[in-house]
């Protein structure tokens, strides 16, 4: 039953395999900001979450978080950007979308170290 500790991560890999393998032609054809390369800050924020979200079930079974939340993150955002093409016929895999998720899940792994696990942000001031 410790599944159970998992429902919040699952929920948003369901979130991101939705966006990641609709149709594009049901993505939206202007962005919500015009800034160049908006997908990839969409696909950093993603797995920025995923990673974050992986890190507290982890931790509750007394399991190497700070190695498995990542890794797992990593591989997931391997296996989605490689099948997608796969999936859909009108997406394809984009190695920079997959460089994207894997500078959120570092940035999530780095933010998690210095202001979420045992509260070392205090320690810093």
């Amino acid at each position: 039953m410790k599944i159970i500790y998992f429902w919040k991560p699952i929920l948003w890999l369901s979130i991101i395999c939705y966006g990641l393998f609709i149709p594009a032609g049901n993505l939206p054809v202007k962005p919500f900001l015009n800034i160049p390369h908006f997908d990839k800050l969409v696909h950093f924020s993603l797995f920025f979450a995923l990673c974050i979200l992986l890190f507290g079930p982890f931790k509750k079974l007394n399991l190497k978080y700070y190695l498995l939340a990542p890794v797992i993150s990593i591989f997931l955002g391997l296996i989605l950007e490689t099948t997608q093409h796969l999936i859909t016929i009108s997406r394809s895999s984009d190695f920079y979308d997959f460089l994207a998720n894997t500078a959120g899940i570092a940035a999530a792994t780095l933010f998690y170290y210095l202001f979420v696990s045992e509260k070392k942000w205090e320690k810093l001031f």
